[in-house]
């Protein structure tokens, strides 16, 4: 493996180095005697170019740079470096940075650059590389990778662990020693092999319950029992769920005075329109004044924004405030449309109308605390529009939702509990500028407050909805459908956890200590709002991902308040 240089007789392609894109001229250049430097050069047909590099991944750390040298002429789009780190799956990268928003341009002799990213524990395969897009010719030389610091090429490889080649003997008594059974035969056994965990868990700043899918009557009836408990009795006081946080908002205003059927219906996603999500709910309405409860959502709405900023804004008699509710009225009316650039710039002046609004009523000192949180999901829900704009990196949903809980953390001394699916409370990252990165952001700012309850299953059924994208419009009327769960092969996480018990809770800091590793990877089953696909299978450290993970063997789809 020698990726820092790139020595080859005049007009080829490195040693080793491949091409991406579509351009056609990519080489080496020979530019003084026993040194070749990686050339790209634009055609006229072609849109960028990569001279590209494959790296097997056997090395554990936290963080991996890539440095090198560059020099380019005459760049009308872009030049840098690239890295993508590919897991064990065929989906997208588990992280992924290239310099291309950095618009570097024009002409330049050799400079070093580099780019950094976290270093994923299920890494399998390194990707680096010199990118040239649009027009102009870039050399590349002297590629450096480090992790922690330290230069790849002498660091001594480390043989993945992975359930496939671990001793089965010694993981089961592992997760034997470090489990705690679960009796389901009776509430008080139940509510009596839950009480180590409330209290290992009563005085963190945030809980995250998870799921391994969205349609399991189990998991949701673990959560209230768990979620009830840590209000009752360790004064928790907010419930946040992966919901749109306006829906949520108006669902609690009408909550006395509508059917809770109806506000189902209009206000959660189809996939919580279950007979488990109105059970906590009817526990949340009769109870909230009691405990001092509120409950949230975390995801975007665009559907009902501005119908909750204005019945929560006092505008009477104030002309410029009315006129600032009227432009941001009429944007987001106008952002309705099929063109897509028409649809980016009104979206960008709805972010700046927020704006605009929240610095008159700071100057007016007319800001409530509740106005302030509207105006800050308000802000979020448009920011990529933003950042589009100024050619900033996109958010991804999970970084906006981690947002939001965290500003609701800092903003109050409530202790938060979160209801979300495990691919999103996850201590660390699953795959590149989506899932996981709302657990690990969270993890980063609250460290050992923030504890994660992952909760999987083997056998059973569960619920789904046909649409995949579920916010992209308001109409929440999609039919819940019920399947059983695909067979798994032995080497899953599910399947290794069933060998233990039927039922249990396993903390993952004992697991890691019996085992002395939390790198162990294995498969495991993440379903999300629809059917069942081989896309749902992920190569996790699932040590690492969970503080606890409850397992049930066998379990049953959620049942719908529609039929």
């Amino acid at each position: 493996m020698d990726f820092n240089d790139f020595n080859q007789e005049e007009q080829k392609m490195p040693t080793g180095w491949f091409k991406w894109g579509n351009f056609e001229n990519l080489t080496g250049e020979i530019i003084s005697d026993g040194n070749s430097v990686g050339k790209v050069v634009s055609d006229n047909d072609g849109t960028f170019g990569c001279i590209t590099y494959r790296i097997p991944v056997n090395y554990v750390g936290d963080t991996i740079v890539l440095s090198g040298l560059i020099k380019y002429e005459n760049v009308k789009g872009f030049v840098g470096l690239l890295m993508r780190i590919d897991g064990h799956s065929k989906k997208s990268p588990l992280a992924f940075k290239s310099m291309q928003n950095q618009k570097i341009r024009g002409t330049s002799d050799w400079k070093e650059y580099s780019i950094k990213l976290p270093f994923p524990s299920n890494a399998k395969t390194i990707f680096v590389g010199g990118i040239l897009g649009k027009k102009g010719i870039a050399w590349f030389d002297d590629f450096k990778v480090r992790i922690d610091g330290k230069d790849i090429q002498e660091l001594k490889e480390t043989k993945k662990l992975t359930l496939e080649n671990y001793n089965s003997n010694e993981l089961e008594l592992a997760i034997s020693k470090s489990s705690k059974k679960l009796h389901f035969s009776n509430e008080e056994t139940l509510h009596n092999s839950l009480n180590p965990l409330i209290e290992k868990i009563g005085d963190k700043k945030i809980v995250a319950i998870g799921e391994s899918t969205h349609g399991t009557s189990e998991f949701y009836q673990l959560r209230e029992i768990i979620t009830k408990r840590l209000i009752t009795e360790k004064g928790f006081s907010l419930v946040v769920l992966e919901n749109p946080y306006d829906d949520i908002e108006i669902l609690n205003k009408n909550l006395d005075k509508t059917p809770l059927d109806s506000l189902m219906q209009k206000h959660l996603f189809s996939i919580y329109q279950t007979q488990e999500m109105k059970s906590f709910l009817e526990w949340f309405k009769y109870n909230k004044t009691k405990y001092k409860i509120k409950f949230k959502g975390c995801d975007d709405s665009y559907w009902v924004f501005f119908e909750l900023l204005k019945n929560n804004i006092n505008s009477v008699d104030d002309k410029i405030l009315n006129n600032l509710l009227q432009e941001l009225k009429s944007n987001i009316v106008k952002s309705s449309t099929d063109n897509l650039k028409k649809e980016y710039k009104v979206k960008y002046s709805i972010h700046n109308n927020i704006l605009e609004i929240e610095n008159y009523l700071e100057s007016t000192k007319k800001i409530t605390k509740s106005i302030r949180e509207i105006l800050f999901n308000g802000k979020n829900t448009y920011i990529n529009y933003v950042n589009i704009k100024n050619q900033k990196p996109i958010q991804s949903r999970d970084e906006i939702m981690a947002d939001r809980i965290s500003f609701l953390a800092k903003h109050s001394d409530s202790k938060i509990i979160v209801w979300a699916h495990n691919a999103h409370i996850s201590n660390e990252i699953i795959t590149d500028n989506e899932i996981g990165i709302m657990g690990r952001d969270l993890k980063k700012d609250f460290d050992q407050d923030y504890y994660t309850i992952g909760l999987t299953t083997l056998n059973g059924s569960y619920s789904y909805i046909n649409e995949k994208y579920i916010n992209g419009d308001h109409s929440y009327n999609e039919k819940l459908k019920t399947e059983s769960f695909k067979p798994i092969d032995s080497l899953f996480w599910e399947n290794k956890l069933s060998k233990i018990n039927n039922s249990f809770i396993l903390d993952m800091t004992d697991l890691k200590n019996e085992l002395i590793t939390d790198r162990l990877i294995g498969p495991t089953r993440l379903i999300g709002y629809s059917k069942e696909s081989e896309e749902d299978i992920y190569y996790l450290p699932l040590i690492k991902n969970f503080d606890t993970m409850i397992f049930i063997k066998e379990t049953n789809s959620t049942k719908p308040i529609f039929e």
